[in-house]
């Protein structure tokens, strides 16, 4: 995702399906003469707008119109609690081109001129751009990952909104990325067991799950919200949700053989209905669990690095001066450690002695050290799928 440029070169249009297609999370900020607006993104939904026009939808649709102007794009950004927009992307865009003529030119205000329409079939022969909207997205994907149908876009001046039957959603798919190379020994033998999780606010602590109404928790964690995740550990085994908002992003689960997506939740729930291990829930803020995302779910960039002929100092800087967003992986001879990383930065390091995240990945840098070391690096956006809790649900064990 280019970070910043001009709209006459990278409509906002082209923007949005960008965000969505690579499932980008941050701030994306758009000027045009005296006006602006912010866009804020989780996952590649769209799910609030603020600006000199007014807040969602409405400052979408507006922003739309800007041929010219500059756009700037920080992931790092820290997003609102506000959700203000149901719609779809595809829907924005469909309202945003039925308002305003093909080829109509900007003022800087977000208001239209008043020039001449141009036809599509002149706009061909005279090479200019035509917006096209995208097949729509069927309702159970964007917008069921919200917990409200999408609003139906009708060909008055009004939208007018279904009413919302509230579910546990699933994210929407995202575009699979291309195939990258990957150094190291692309054959070692992968971990077996989970990665450690940072510690945080617990929520639930050492429940046991004979206790539990497991779809009644989901269900109350989805009603409250809730940013971080569960986990259940037991004697040989160990598998955690990781909720964003109260959705699911992602499950894995170890029994000496790691699985991830509906398999490991499926486990999970089969272990929590047989009354086996004990319940932990753990809050973390947003930014983590999106640092935490991109470990689960990003593709190696190096794996299978030996840690006695590895610079680790040197490979950090590597990372930081590439502006990296991932994570580094140490498996030491005594235990695992992880860095977090955002845009090369430190977001934090622990290990699975110490979980409480570290603004120095000292511990870290001594696992690497160890000679049975191994490291691994995971870089890119990462696409968690995310898991329609429902529909898993209702399927039988």
């Amino acid at each position: 995702m280019q970070t910043q440029g001009s709209l006459a070169q990278n409509s906002l249009a082209s923007l949005l399906e960008a965000m969505q297609s690579e499932r980008a999370t941050g701030t994306l900020s758009v000027a045009s003469g005296d006006a602006s607006c912010s866009l804020y993104f989780l996952f590649g939904h769209l799910f609030h707008a603020a600006g000199d026009l007014g807040q969602g939808e409405e400052a979408v649709i507006s922003a739309l119109s800007w041929k010219d102007g500059q756009f700037t794009f920080d992931p790092r950004a820290k997003l609102p609690a506000e959700e203000t927009i149901k719609s779809a992307t595809t829907e924005l865009l469909a309202e945003a081109e039925r308002r305003q003529p093909v080829g109509s030119p900007s003022n800087g205000s977000g208001r239209p001129l008043e020039v001449q329409a141009v036809g599509a079939a002149d706009a061909r022969s005279t090479g200019v751009a035509t917006a096209v909207a995208e097949p729509a997205v069927p309702v159970g994907s964007a917008s069921a990952s919200w917990g409200s149908s999408p609003p139906t876009i009708t060909t008055g001046d009004t939208m007018v909104t279904e009413t919302a039957i509230p579910t546990i959603g699933v994210a929407p798919p995202g575009t699979p990325p291309e195939a990258s190379p990957v150094y190291g020994n692309p054959d070692a033998k992968p971990l077996g067991e989970l990665y450690p999780l940072p510690a945080g606010k617990p929520i639930y602590e050492g429940l046991k799950s004979a206790f539990v109404d497991f779809p009644k928790l989901l269900r109350t964690l989805d009603t409250d919200k809730l940013t971080g995740y569960v986990r259940l550990e037991g004697p040989g085994f160990s598998g955690v949700l990781l909720l964003h908002d109260g959705h699911v992003l992602e499950s894995l689960f170890s029994d000496g053989t790691l699985t991830q997506g509906e398999t490991a939740f499926q486990q999970l729930r089969r272990r929590m209905e047989r009354g086996e291990g004990l319940l932990d829930v753990i809050e973390l803020s947003g930014e983590t669990v999106v640092a935490l995302a991109q470990l689960l779910t990003a593709r190696p960039l190096f794996t299978g690095l030996l840690g006695r002929f590895v610079n680790f100092e040197q490979l950090l800087e590597y990372l930081s001066e590439e502006k990296v967003d991932g994570s580094v992986v140490v498996a030491g001879g005594t235990e695992t450690g992880v860095i977090l990383l955002r845009k090369g930065a430190l977001h934090g390091a622990y290990t699975h002695s110490q979980r409480d995240l570290q603004e120095s990945p000292l511990a870290v840098n001594r696992l690497a050290a160890e000679r049975p070391a191994r490291i691994e690096v995971k870089a890119g956006a990462g696409s968690p799928p995310g898991i329609d809790v429902e529909s898993a649900l209702r399927k039988p064990l």
